[in-house]
């Protein structure tokens, strides 16, 4: 976070700098200085760098350990056990950093691909992180707007903050049409049936405990539109999720797990809001009588 900001100028802060879970930094021209030598490109960082690092030193380490084994214990199966796990690490922290680096861009479309966008749309990016997801959505629409939640965690994105984000959003040319939020998954500060569509990827399984993890999914729900979609990609828990979304009153679709340019493997659930309450409430009915 920056240092305290001028009150009349930035009435979302606190009076120490900090964005309350209520309060909304709006990425309009003078929220934020950004140099330009900041500004020139977007940088979206390395998801869970933590595990890129550790599966690389395991790796390491098991192939040094092979190593020892061959020239001083001798045991020929081990060596060949330690050698495949330490290239299996390495290959899984060369695939973890590639989709960090260059596959996350080909699933933030595929992600995107599931809506069937008008412009004007309202569009919620849960977990924003450095804006992936919020800048790819703002920029399919027209009147639309985009707004990004998330805490900024630094263990789950490389230099995770609001700064960041703010440079990446100035970079894309998308700030005067997005706003950031600071505040929880599990407790968003939107009044109900403000978004018609939620974003997220490789968020919710970030949240501890699959009753804080099913109160996002109700939340996110919760602030959908009638008639609004929820595209929730994940790589873990999205079968709970959607399970969620069923008992919410939505339809629910799952797609894939993708592999290849999603790595570790990751599944998306595409949930739907009925157009009406009344919809819904049928529903319900219906799957009360199936029971």
């Amino acid at each position: 976070m920056r240092g305290c900001a001028d009150e009349e100028d930035h009435a979302d802060f606190d009076r120490c700098g900090r964005l309350s879970n209520l309060g909304a930094w709006h990425a309009k021209s003078g929220a934020s200085v950004v140099t330009a030598a900041m500004a020139n490109r977007p940088d979206y960082g390395v998801d869970a760098p933590g595990v890129v690092r550790g599966l690389a030193l395991a790796g390491i380490a098991a192939l040094a350990l092979a190593g020892i084994d061959a020239a001083w214990l001798g045991i020929p199966w081990l060596t060949i056990v330690l050698a495949v796990i330490g290239f299996a690490l390495l290959l899984a922290s060369a695939l973890t950093l590639r989709n960090a680096l260059h596959g996350k861009f080909r699933h933030r479309d595929r992600i995107l691909g599931h809506v069937d966008w008008r412009g004007d749309e309202r569009v919620l990016d849960v977990g924003t992180g450095r804006g992936l997801l919020l800048v790819g959505a703002v920029k399919r629409l027209t009147t639309g707007r985009g707004t990004g939640l998330d805490i900024w965690s630094k263990k789950d994105l490389s230099d995770n903050s609001i700064d960041r984000t703010m440079n990446n959003l100035a970079a894309e040319d998308v700030t005067a049409r997005c706003e950031l939020v600071t505040g929880p998954a599990q407790q968003m500060p939107f009044p109900d049936g403000s978004f018609d569509v939620v974003v997220s990827n490789l968020c919710l399984h970030n949240i501890r405990g699959s009753a804080t993890r099913a109160a996002a999914c109700r939340e996110i729900a919760r602030v959908l539109k009638p008639g609004g979609i929820a595209v929730i990609s994940d790589l873990m828990f999205v079968s709970r999720h959607a399970e969620t979304f069923r008992a919410a009153g939505m339809t629910v679709d799952c797609d894939g797990p993708y592999l290849w340019d999603a790595f570790p493997p990751q599944k998306i659930a595409i949930a739907r809001q009925p157009h009406s309450v009344s919809t819904a409430t049928a529903a319900d009915a219906n799957r009360g009588t199936m029971r």
